[in-house]
């Protein structure tokens, strides 16, 4: 993968996979999750034998916590004039900290999915290694993924940001006269793009070209159908079990930390509430990228093992293509960016593009 065009290539296999009429038969719910807790048992069993792994876990963990750090950021650099505007608001239209706002969180995506990327990579190549016999460490999981680079971070950016985007879409809104109709295809969109990430980012991780990747995703789903929707309900279901219980300790919490952290200034409330939001979430996520990421990704390295064995293919390739090292430097790139964004927000005019009221008719109090 080379470029934006090869990744809208692959996002049109969601529309493909949803068309072909195997999302229709979803697998039972408990079926699903006794599934799932059998790649658990094999995950586990492997993080045990495989050390490497656990390096791999937390640095997910800690790429979560950096991205969304990154963009709480940015929230306390907002005056008080435009969140209070946001609330006088009918919940139409938007305003130049709009546009912002949505770059800096594309960019606290892209900044994030690189390490994450680079870590989901080297879980699945454990597993492959560990199937050929041959010795796992972070080297040789390094080795193995960093020549694939471009096409991961830029894959994991796309990835994360149909995730993100989904869940932002899925909260409550003021006004909101989205059609239901909309919505169910929304999420029907969303599940079919989630199952073809299953067969797309091992096709990426091994190194196949762009056009073998779309024959092997569809290749996988048609021939490992159940067992590819089963783990992805299974995943999908414990998730939701541990984003209910995020939600409930956050309301939980939310008396004291209005009664301890919040002070009446809103811009700083609003920021505050946001950062010791992130505690629970953050929590959650590191439930889920311990307990529940890592026999996900197995299950999928798994699955995809038996497709191309059966193929009579070769998982990986013996002869990966030269380093990604243009991809590291535009990962540092990305971050000066960001960097001289922090540094530099007033002389840039930063401030006050966030400083841009909400909607034509309003007027800052005095």
């Amino acid at each position: 993968m080379k470029s934006w065009n090869d990744l809208k290539e692959l996002k049109s296999l969601r529309e493909e996979i949803k068309s072909s009429g195997i999302l229709e038969n979803k697998p039972g719910k408990l079926s699903s999750i006794s599934r799932y807790f059998q790649y658990m048992g094999y995950s586990y069993k492997l993080m045990f034998k495989e050390k490497e792994l656990f390096v791999f876990v937390l640095f997910q963990w800690l790429s979560v916590l950096m991205g969304y750090y990154l963009f709480v950021m940015m929230l306390y650099w907002i005056p008080p004039e435009v969140w209070e505007s946001v609330e006088d608001s009918d919940g139409e239209g938007g305003s130049i900290a709009d546009l912002v706002l949505f770059l800096w969180m594309f960019v606290c995506i892209g900044v994030a999915t690189m390490p994450l990327g680079i870590a989901s990579a080297c879980m699945m190549v454990t597993h492959f290694l560990h199937i050929e016999g041959k010795p796992s460490t972070v080297a040789a999981c390094l080795k193995a993924v960093l020549p694939r680079l471009w096409g991961l971070w830029l894959f994991t950016w796309l990835d994360g940001y149909i995730t993100v985007n989904r869940i932002i879409e899925r909260l409550p809104k003021k006004n909101d006269r989205t059609p239901r109709a909309a919505k169910l295809l929304a999420e029907a969109l969303y599940y079919a793009w989630k199952v073809a990430t299953m067969g797309i980012l091992p096709n990426i991780v091994t190194g196949r070209s762009i056009k073998d990747t779309t024959k092997n995703t569809v290749g996988m789903i048609k021939n490992h159908a159940m067992d590819i929707l089963m783990v992805r309900a299974g995943y999908s279901l414990m998730c939701w079990i541990v984003g209910v219980g995020t939600y409930v300790l956050g309301i939980l919490n939310f008396g004291w930390i209005q009664d301890t952290f919040l002070t009446g200034d809103m811009p700083s409330d609003i920021a505050n509430f946001y950062m010791l939001a992130g505690v629970p979430l953050l929590i959650a996520v590191a439930v889920i990228q311990i307990f529940l990421r890592p026999p996900y990704l197995l299950a999928i390295s798994d699955i995809y093992s038996q497709y191309m064995t059966n193929k009579g293919e070769h998982v990986l390739e013996s002869e990966p293509p030269a380093a990604a090292t243009s991809a590291i430097v535009a990962f540092g790139i990305v971050c000066l960016g960001m960097l001289i964004v922090f540094l530099f927000r007033e002389q840039l005019g930063i401030m006050d593009m966030l400083a841009t009221p909400y909607g034509e008719d309003y007027t800052p109090k005095n």
